[in-house]
């Protein structure tokens, strides 16, 4: 099944009080590195960075800097593309928009959407979605999920896109998942894959993690 990731890079941090995916982890990298990395390592086809207007993607690592492409031009050698997304300040929706238009005009079968802000998610949990959507051919999705529901990272069936694109404001897939209407299977994952950047103490949360798990090796 040919999935597309959208990873949602457009957030407008408000909670941390500063730009939270640029922040950088143990390793130098900043946190949005860190999710798109594992994104780019899985068996996804495609991944569609989304990101604001104004971001110089200065976050972005040298390597994979030089291989973006523009919404407009894509490149059969490299699997990641950036999309801006002019309208992300009136929700997440508008973004999830931006990069779902660009993965029909790629042809997708399915998206997968990431998000930016959840650097401890690896490439095998990314892969274990996109293998359970394609087990279970009467879901319309599957989604990673921890003690407390579904969650990004989530993959749906190109018959969704029209649904995805009928979201508004800060409506995310979410609102999806919880619709009984549709049928979803669900991947249980690590609780850290979810720990996101959102506040100071949750970020301090995942560097020490990575600290304490770098010296456990």
């Amino acid at each position: 099944m040919r999935l597309t990731g959208i990873l949602l890079a457009a957030g407008k941090s408000t909670r941390l009080g500063r730009d939270k995916l640029a922040v950088a982890m143990p390793d130098g990298r900043a946190v949005a590195a860190w999710s798109l990395q594992a994104a780019l390592d899985s068996e996804l086809e495609q991944v569609i960075c989304v990101v604001k207007p104004e971001d110089s993607l200065e976050w972005l690592p040298e390597n994979v800097l030089q291989a973006t492409v523009n919404s407009s031009n894509y490149r059969d050698e490299t699997k990641l593309q950036i999309a801006v997304s002019t309208e992300y300040s009136s929700g997440m929706a508008a973004s999830l928009q931006c990069g779902l238009k660009e993965a029909k005009a790629y042809g997708a079968e399915g998206v997968m959407i990431l998000l930016a802000d959840q650097p401890l998610i690896r490439a095998q949990d990314i892969n274990q979605v996109s293998a359970a959507l394609a087990l279970n051919t009467q879901s319309d999705y599957a989604a990673a999920a921890d003690g407390e529901g579904r969650k990004p990272p989530v993959a749906f069936r190109s018959h969704m896109f029209d649904h995805l694109l009928a979201l508004v404001g800060d409506e995310g897939a979410r609102k999806i998942m919880r619709n009984a209407t549709f049928s979803g299977t669900q991947v249980n994952l690590p609780d850290f894959c979810f720990w996101d950047a959102d506040t100071e103490a949750e970020l301090e949360r995942i560097i020490d993690y990575v600290n304490e798990s770098a010296q456990m090796k």
